[in-house]
């Protein structure tokens, strides 16, 4: 099997899998030997921010000369982003010799298991195979009934920002969707969560019923360079004013690891937060392009936020899934535009640019169509002049408008 024929067959698997649950992959895992015992394992959970913090929390560790594996999802601009050691992504030849071995194993056991949960195995098998001392390990979707929880303990279960999204796998309200979430919580362990003010009382009654300590992260204040932190100010190379709430709850994990033994260096800290790259969040690929991913309510309030603390004329390019509730992100975001540039993306989940129009035109908004990606990017430069443009409301846009000006750069 070459990576071609690997990647092939990982988009064949299924999404989703019946008889819902992990029975399927604990007797695929089981057969492979149980990687995942054997692992020491961060477990991140949210809806907003938790690629972020998992990135950051990996990027100290590494700093400090562990072997520090990163399972997140989804990927921007090839597979192999999702399973990553110190940094590296996974070769494309490994990816395929694994994503053969696994295949084998789930074949000759009649243990069939969704992509999702396929590429969980394959990771936790590359990651104990190349003896990680660390996995920062990131849920796909929810918690309780995600992949991922198949581990049977974790050094900290982190709890994100939570908000409202995948409403049709996780509930209807923030209330249900907290509780799909703090499914990660194991018994006797740690918790460290964001603020989460409207929904902390369900957390500390979760983490109560498995009789595991809660930490809650305290308000960090964003300064130039940074954000402070219980009186001590540290440097932040992630930018977008959500992202020191994100470091904070980073320190929180690095101090609940430092309470369990591990040693961790305040120099790593300090240069992992300083280091830290983390694609399609308020990330800028140019002095004046940034992408982000943000793709909920939440995320597009935040968005908006940083926007406007720029203090420039801004040109939106955006493209939604019709999944989600583009009608709320857009009337959000489409306010803040000089012009939004609608756009879509070759995919069935996604939202027809004409839809997107319809609404930014309900509002009084200069909005121009154009389906062609590279087009909508470079009509963007065309007419910015001065003003920033913003590529957001999908992590498939963010990948793909990635993709195309680094083309450009070439």
């Amino acid at each position: 099997m070459n990576y071609t024929e690997a990647i092939q067959f990982i988009h064949s698997i299924p999404k989703f899998r019946r008889p819902l649950g992990n029975a399927n992959l604990a007797a695929l895992l089981e057969s492979l030997g149980n990687p995942h015992k054997k692992l020491r394992f961060i477990h991140i959970a949210g809806t907003n921010g938790k690629g972020s913090t998992a990135a950051m929390t990996a990027e100290i560790l590494k700093r400090d000369g562990y072997k520090t594996g990163l399972f997140t999802s989804p990927f921007l601009e090839v597979f192999n982003d999702r399973i990553r050691i110190n940094g590296d992504n996974i070769h494309s030849k490994d990816l395929a010799l694994y994503t053969e071995r696994v295949k084998k194993i789930m074949e000759e056991n009649d243990a069939p298991v969704s992509e999702f949960a396929f590429i969980t195995a394959v990771s936790f098998l590359y990651f104990y195979e190349k003896k990680c001392d660390f996995v920062v390990l990131e849920v796909g979707m929810g918690g309780n009934l995600d992949a991922t929880n198949i581990i049977p303990q974790s050094l900290v279960s982190v709890i994100c920002k939570i908000g409202i999204d995948h409403t049709q796998y996780l509930g209807n309200t923030i209330e249900e969707i907290t509780l799909e979430k703090c499914g990660i919580i194991k018994e006797n362990g740690i918790v460290v969560s964001y603020p989460n003010y409207g929904v902390a009382d369900i957390i500390r009654r979760c983490a109560k019923e498995k009789s595991a300590r809660v930490v809650f992260a305290e308000k960090a204040e964003k300064t130039e360079h940074g954000f402070i932190y219980k009186g001590n100010e540290y440097p932040l190379s992630l930018k977008g004013l959500y992202q020191p709430q994100n470091a904070a709850v980073t320190l929180e994990i690095i101090n609940a690891l430092r309470d369990g033994g591990i040693k961790i260096t305040e120099k790593a800290v300090i240069e992992g937060l300083n280091n830290t790259v983390w694609a399609a969040r308020f990330e800028f690929i140019k002095n004046n392009v940034i992408i982000d991913g943000g793709h909920n309510i939440d995320g597009i309030k935040a968005l908006k936020k940083s926007l406007l603390a720029l203090n420039k004329d801004i040109i939106l390019v955006m493209a939604m899934m019709k999944d989600k509730d583009y009608t709320s992100c857009i009337r959000e975001i489409a306010p803040i535009a000089k012009t939004v540039i609608a756009t879509e993306i070759n995919i069935p989940r996604c939202l027809e640019s004409a839809e997107i129009s319809k609404i930014v035109k309900s509002m009084n908004i200069p909005v121009i169509v154009n389906n062609n990606l590279r087009e909508a990017l470079f009509k963007a430069l065309d007419i910015a002049n001065d003003a920033v443009i913003c590529v957001c409301g999908s992590l498939f846009l963010a990948g793909e408008i990635r993709k195309i000006f680094h083309k450009k750069q070439k």
